[in-house]
């Protein structure tokens, strides 16, 4: 009976780690999609097929990047988060190239699904729904340009 009070204190507290959410899925970060990923973005509401190349850095499950123009100047910026297989994102930007630096800005959101160096999935926005596919053209791109 000595040993029950202790046991009793050192089982509440443990219980008391379970007590989040499921930290497993916030976690588990299955797939990297650091690098630099091209392709085209197809727009359901008609008109043509854009391309576009994303530049992003994973950190765990979060991820940032920027936009950029085929020439590489930057157009917007791109937060996300990994979770399995599942690359869940937001992107804003002026996207249009104007003299002026007062270019409206948009925004998108998406879900793409990890194959290794494919995303494939979709996004909803201004012209959208759209569905896109981007292959990964490069793993280096980003942290080379980090660390200048």
């Amino acid at each position: 009976m000595r040993w029950t009070g202790p046991f009793l204190i050192v089982l509440a507290l443990l219980s008391l780690g379970c007590a989040r959410g499921d930290w497993i899925s916030e976690t588990m970060t299955l797939v990297d999609v650091t690098g630099t990923w091209d392709g085209t973005i197809n727009r359901s509401l008609g008109g043509s097929d854009r391309t576009i190349c994303w530049v992003l850095l994973q950190n765990g499950p979060k991820v940032t990047g920027e936009v950029q123009w085929l020439d590489g100047a930057p157009v917007g910026s791109i937060e996300g988060r990994v979770n399995g297989e599942t690359f869940s994102w937001s992107m804003s930007g002026p996207f249009v190239r104007l003299s002026t630096s007062d270019a409206p800005s948009s925004t998108y959101r998406g879900e793409a699904t990890v194959n290794s160096d494919e995303l494939r999935g979709r996004a909803d926005g201004v012209n959208c729904p759209c569905t896109f596919l981007l292959r990964r053209v490069s793993t280096e791109a980003f942290k080379e340009k980090k660390t200048q």
